[in-house]
């Protein structure tokens, strides 16, 4: 089995169901009185997280390490991982903006990754010494994983703070869950 070519194709898949998904997002926000954009548009996210799975899969299989050692692989790993967190996300907040802060940020990563890195960059190379641990799979994976959080975090907290534009809210609850009103 050609694993570069399966590779080369779930590259060029992520691309186009990330624009995909952007398109949807960004349509649904316009047009809310259509929710199935939306929900399309999750949809798009789901299955874009698991083509990047497969892309990540197979990239692990054909090198023989977790990938996490160059540019391509982390930028990869961290569309990933923004797009699982997205999933969480939107499945929490059942607000479809959710997607269309999260959506154009993975649109971009993965267009870096896939058109603007070189193809020298893109092409799995053997660990350094200095990688080959077990420590790379479990201290950058939970790094890059960490980073997504943080990073759909902030994105959703500009939009509250744009969508409110210092208007005055009211906060029931806290961070515990207690049903108190500030």
């Amino acid at each position: 089995m050609d694993l570069f070519g399966l590779q080369s194709n779930l590259n060029n898949a992520a691309f186009v169901i990330s624009l995909v998904t952007l398109l949807l997002y960004w349509v649904g926000a316009a047009f809310p009185r259509v929710p199935l954009l939306s929900e399309l548009g999750t949809a798009g996210m789901a299955i874009l997280n698991l083509v990047i799975a497969g892309l990540l899969g197979a990239r692990w299989i054909d090198a023989g390490y977790f990938p996490l050692s160059n540019l391509y692989e982390s930028l990869f790993f961290l569309a990933w991982g923004i797009t699982a967190v997205h999933l969480l996300a939107s499945w929490l907040a059942q607000n479809p903006l959710v997607g269309v802060v999260t959506a154009p940020v993975v649109m971009a990563i993965v267009s870096f990754g896939s058109m603007a890195l070189p193809d020298e960059m893109q092409v799995p190379q053997p660990l350094v010494p200095a990688l080959q641990s077990n420590w790379l799979m479990m201290h950058v994976t939970v790094m890059m994983l960490s980073y997504a959080t943080l990073l759909v975090g902030a994105l959703l907290a500009l939009a509250f703070l744009g969508v409110t534009r210092g208007q005055a809210v009211s906060l029931k609850g806290d961070s515990l869950g207690a049903s108190t009103y500030r």
